[in-house]
């Protein structure tokens, strides 16, 4: 997973203004200040991530940084598909967009547009990052769903706000501060992190809607977006499916199979046609979530086997000393 220096720099710009320091800043991103002038430019993995996150945090004192981070945000954030959302028709039509070229801009932050009675926006954040940090991967939650209300605006041209809020955190540092922004109640421990909507937000025309522009912008994404469209291996939409749906724990054959759409005698020689079994991946992928973890968070190793859905410590001990030939504990001082 990445995410570009396009957005990231949108981050770092605004703590500054509100007492952070560049240097320190680029640094927790392992970059120097010049490195922000390559929009393209990647940065992988979820360390630098929560990193960047975590000196936000400290240096501007602002535990709903994130929240006033999206109130500020601009569609050209996103590059060319930015300026393909605001030259579409409708708003409709601009998440269509988000839903089809997101990944061109970060893979760590999912958009869901979901149009029936309601109008609904859905936000995720990959799992890993969430099991890993998440107060650092709220804060990037908040960005995107107050950056929604300042998108509608400047696509639309018109203030709305949602009949209702939801975020899947149990407790949030002032529910009264998200209430204030999004201008309505807000439900806790929901299922997902949702924006709900009046139906008629879909269809509303934009501002800067103009078809030549459309166009050029939309052939220029197609022409980026091949580029990552890579042939996927089974196996690896296997672990995708795992990680994203069942948070690292391993469903059994029979649901990872239904899951992915297959039968079992299908998924079973998919994964046999490249050299894999349903046994070992799910180790793989234990052994993958189980240094990330061990590496990325502060994490004990009692929640982390939890994490990983060993029933006991002691059998996530077992298994890790097969993986590693040592225990968590020493690992984990190695890591440091």
């Amino acid at each position: 997973m990445y995410a570009t220096i396009r957005v990231l720099r949108n981050i770092m710009y605004a703590a500054r203004e509100n007492g952070g320091n560049l240097i320190r800043l680029c640094g927790s991103l392992g970059i120097v200040p010049a490195d922000l002038s390559n929009g393209e430019k990647r940065i992988e993995g979820v360390r630098p991530v929560i990193d960047l996150w975590t000196e936000v945090i400290s240096s501007t004192k602002d535990p709903a940084f994130g929240l006033h981070l999206g109130l500020k945000s601009n569609p050209s954030t996103f590059g060319v598909l930015g300026y393909l959302m605001q030259s579409c028709e409708t708003f409709g039509d601009a998440m269509k967009e988000i839903d089809r070229y997101q990944k061109t801009v970060s893979g760590w932050i999912t958009y869901e547009f979901v149009s029936g009675k309601e109008c609904e926006l859905i936000f995720s954040v990959n799992p890993l990052w969430w099991h890993a940090s998440p107060h650092t991967a709220r804060q990037a939650i908040d960005s995107a769903m107050s950056g929604a209300l300042s998108y509608i605006r400047i696509l639309t041209g018109q203030r709305i706000y949602p009949v209702s809020a939801e975020l899947t955190s149990d407790k949030v540092f002032s529910k009264a501060v998200y209430e204030n922004v999004f201008q309505c109640a807000l439900k806790l421990g929901s299922d997902k992190n949702r924006l709900t909507f009046s139906k008629a937000l879909f269809g509303m025309p934009l501002v800067g809607h103009d078809e030549s522009l459309y166009a050029t912008f939309a052939q220029t994404l197609q022409q980026q977006y091949a580029g990552l469209a890579q042939p996927e291996k089974f196996t690896d939409r296997v672990r995708s499916t795992i990680i994203q749906d069942f948070y690292g724990k391993i469903p059994s054959l029979e649901i990872i199979a239904a899951q992915m759409n297959v039968s079992e005698r299908s998924f079973q020689r998919k994964l046999q046609q490249e050299h894999e079994t349903y046994r070992s991946l799910g180790m793989k992928i234990k052994h993958e979530l189980a240094l990330n973890l061990l590496r990325n968070t502060n994490a004990t190793v009692h929640a982390i086997s939890e994490v990983l859905g060993y029933t006991e410590p002691s059998a996530f001990h077992r298994a890790f000393k097969n993986w590693t030939n040592t225990s968590p504990v020493q690992k984990k001082l190695s890591l440091e």
